[in-house]
């Protein structure tokens, strides 16, 4: 897989491929799939490169657009809402998406170890490890205004479609809560690909009406029929990790891949990892079925 910087004229074009791919498969329901049908499957193209704080342990991200008024109008930003996991160090942060310049960060108690977080309304929410435990935050000072409870014993991912929160607990399923109704799950949804089911789903995003989500210890995004549960494709990031440390930046000790955040404006797919010093953008690049694919393929599964 391509792990390159591309010229301005190969970004551009492999942007239009990529965004005409998400159009079409916006406007299409996920087909069905007999458990012999091979997932799509895709390398990557790197597009740009951006700071990263190497002592944060990515949990959560996802990109956003903070516009504020001024005198003569109204000024934007763009950011990540990110959240940081470890005891003692756990974080719920806004970081600019330009140099990585950490604009607002609210700690969390010792007690508690960060997961998953989403954008939903004028909120963030929230999850913890080993808890059901969620925070609720003010856009865009990152102010505490709340706590709420999942029926979950376990929080690790979590997104949004528009209307209700997806979470994952580590499993192979998929949770839909309800905010407006004391978060209860609402829907629930075992994750397949073909007859396998998908262990260690973690740090999630909602992108082009599928749910995207990275698989713990491994370099395997899996692109998500919120419909049926099955697997439609996975991104095989495989050798993003060892580009950093090719060029001696992993300087914390750099841990897996975690981290998926979507720009829906300008088609951008950003990617990150636990204690990486760089975001990457990236864009996806169709591969064939080939004996290295389908190799990579099975390291996407995880012993429950």
């Amino acid at each position: 897989m391509s792990r390159r910087k591309l010229s301005p004229v190969r970004a551009r074009a492999s942007i239009l491929v990529w965004t005409a791919f998400l159009l079409i498969g916006s406007c299409q329901h996920c087909p069905a799939q007999s458990t012999e049908q091979l997932p799509d499957f895709y390398g990557y193209e790197v597009v740009a490169e951006y700071a990263h704080d190497p002592y944060a342990f990515t949990q959560g991200l996802q990109f956003d657009n903070i516009c504020e008024r001024t005198g003569g109008g109204s000024a934007c930003k763009e950011v990540f809402w990110e959240s940081t996991g470890m005891y003692g160090e756990s974080t719920m942060r806004a970081v600019q998406v330009a140099d990585g310049r950490v604009l607002a960060k609210t700690p969390m108690a010792s007690q508690w170890f960060g997961e998953g977080a989403t954008r939903l309304g004028d909120k963030l929410y929230q999850i913890t490890w080993l808890s059901g435990a969620g925070f609720i935050y003010s856009v865009p000072d990152l102010k505490q205004v709340g706590t709420f409870t999942t029926p979950l014993n376990d929080g690790w991912g979590l997104t949004t479609d528009g209307n209700l929160l997806v979470a994952s607990d580590g499993s192979e399923q998929l949770f839909w809560l309800d905010p407006a109704n004391g978060f209860k799950i609402v829907r629930q949804m075992r994750v397949m690909d073909g007859s396998k089911p998908v262990f260690a789903l973690n740090e999630l995003e909602f992108i082009g009406g599928e749910v995207w989500a990275n698989v713990w210890q491994t370099n395997c995004i899996a692109r998500i029929c919120p419909e049926t549960g099955k697997v439609k494709g996975w991104l095989l990031m495989h050798g993003l990790r060892q580009s950093l440390q090719d060029r001696n930046l992993a300087s914390n000790g750099m841990d897996v891949l975690n981290g998926i955040a979507w720009d829906h404006h300008r088609q951008r797919l950003f990617i990150t990892g636990k204690y990486w010093p760089r975001i990457f953008e990236v864009v996806p690049v169709p591969v064939n079925a080939t004996d290295d694919a389908l190799a990579k393929r099975q390291s996407c599964f995880v012993r429950k």
